[in-house]
C-alpha cells in the first residue's frame, strides 16, 4: 500500500471511529441518566470534548508509531 494510500486510510478510520464512539457514549449516557437533552447540552459537549481529546491523543500515538522509520535488520 502506498504511503497516500495508508494516510488516507488513516484518517478515514480515525474520523469514524471517533463520530460512531463519540455517539454511542453520548447515547449511553444518556440513556443511563447521567444527563439529559432537556437541560441543555452541556452533558454532551463535555463528553464530545473529553472523547475528542482521548481519541485525537490515541490517534497521534497510533500514527507516531506507524510512521516511525524501519530499524534495519542487524
Amino acid at each position: 500500500m502506498t504511503g497516500n494510500l495508508q494516510a488516507i486510510g488513516f484518517l478515514l478510520t480515525w474520523v469514524l471511529g471517533w463520530g460512531i464512539g463519540g455517539s454511542l457514549i453520548d447515547a449511553g449516557l444518556i440513556n443511563a441518566g447521567v444527563y439529559s437533552l432537556d437541560g441543555g447540552q452541556l452533558g454532551t459537549t463535555i463528553t464530545f470534548t473529553l472523547w475528542t481529546l482521548l481519541w485525537g491523543g490515541g490517534g497521534v500515538k497510533l500514527y507516531q508509531r506507524w510512521t516511525q522509520p524501519q530499524k534495519p535488520d542487524s
